[in-house]
């Protein structure tokens, strides 16, 4: 199948979504680059403040890493479980992962790799 040969409907994919701790959306991304069923996987950094007052005058703030991974829907489960457990979701405080079908995608490529 040719790289652009995800696009379409026909192959039915899924979108899983990580928010870890700072640093390790690179570890992950790295690990799952290669990984079978994974069309396309990227991550950046987020920072946010919220509403809650750490002290008078001052505003908690907090970073986390975002990994997005496109998934071939068959290889979806193999591929959260992964994330799960690489990204030690299930400790306290680290953070959380959640996955939707999506109709449409293709994986993000260097031009100099299709084969248009």
């Amino acid at each position: 199948m040719s790289a652009l040969g995800h696009i379409g409907r026909e192959i039915e994919k899924s979108l899983i979504t990580a928010i870890v701790k700072p640093g390790s959306g690179l570890k992950l991304l790295k690990a799952l680059a290669e990984a079978p069923g994974v069309l396309s996987v990227s991550h950046h950094h987020a920072r946010g403040v919220g509403k809650r007052r750490m002290r008078t005058g001052q505003l908690f703030s907090s970073e986390r890493d975002v990994l997005i991974v496109l998934t071939e829907a068959e290889h979806a489960d193999s591929v959260f479980d992964r994330v799960f457990s690489e990204g030690h979701i299930g400790e306290l405080g680290t953070g959380m992962v959640f996955m939707e079908k999506i109709l449409r995608g293709h994986p993000m490529m260097p031009l100099d790799l299709a084969d248009w």
